[in-house]
């Protein structure tokens, strides 16, 4: 047993496994609060009860058809714009006290809902709703939880330094600088935002013609 453990030791200290680890603190802490989510989303959905489902169903199917049938600029600002509202709320809640609490419960609850959402299309449509949630919303979507993950691991590092300044006899070092950092560090967050939105609008208008719900 000791031997197998200095193996497996060994070999994460030779790829320098355990080093990056610890010097990426905040961003495996965010990836795992929203694989978390995404794992608790998708097992709750067998929770609800099948008539909640089926009026959920109503306005889903609509909202399928919405998004189906809307032209690639449509669908390219919407995801732009509902992307950049949670980096907004992100950063909102960087710049409060109860930051460092609240941006991991929100990306938990981003990973919520996508799993909750992965379960339901399961559930109630099957093979289909899965090609659909693959070959449509997946690849846009995992570059937005790229971007999100990205922009809420500084906004975290970010709200640590600003929630210490307002804490009895902390240091009243001016926090200008640590947000320009947090902003610069972030620029591939801002980057990632668009060319989310047109993946989603290209995906969207080569497989959109083989889904009818």
């Amino acid at each position: 047993m000791k031997s197998i453990f200095k193996s497996a030791t060994s070999f994460l200290e030779k790829y320098e496994i355990i080093s990056t680890g610890k010097n990426n603190k905040s961003l495996i802490t965010m990836v795992v609060l929203l694989i978390s989510g995404m794992i608790i989303g998708s097992i709750s959905v067998h929770e609800i009860n099948l008539e909640i489902l089926h009026k959920i169903d109503f306005l889903f199917l609509n909202n399928f058809k919405e998004i189906i049938v809307k032209p690639g600029l449509d669908v390219f600002v919407s995801s732009i714009v509902k992307l950049f509202l949670i980096i907004l709320l992100l950063e909102f809640s960087a710049l409060s006290f109860w930051g460092s609490a609240l941006i991991p419960t929100i990306i938990f609850f981003r990973g919520f809902s996508i799993g909750l959402t992965t379960g339901y299309l399961y559930l109630i449509y099957g093979l289909k709703g899965i090609a659909f949630y693959i070959l449509i919303m997946l690849p846009g979507m995992f570059i937005s939880l790229l971007c999100t993950v990205l922009f809420a691991t500084e906004a975290f590092k970010f709200s640590v330094k600003f929630a210490k300044t307002l804490l009895p006899h902390a240091n009243s070092d001016r926090l200008f600088s640590c947000f320009l950092t947090h902003l610069k560090k972030s620029k591939c967050s801002f980057i990632l935002i668009p060319v989310s939105a047109l993946v989603d609008a290209c995906f969207m208008a080569m497989f959109s013609r083989f889904f009818e719900f």
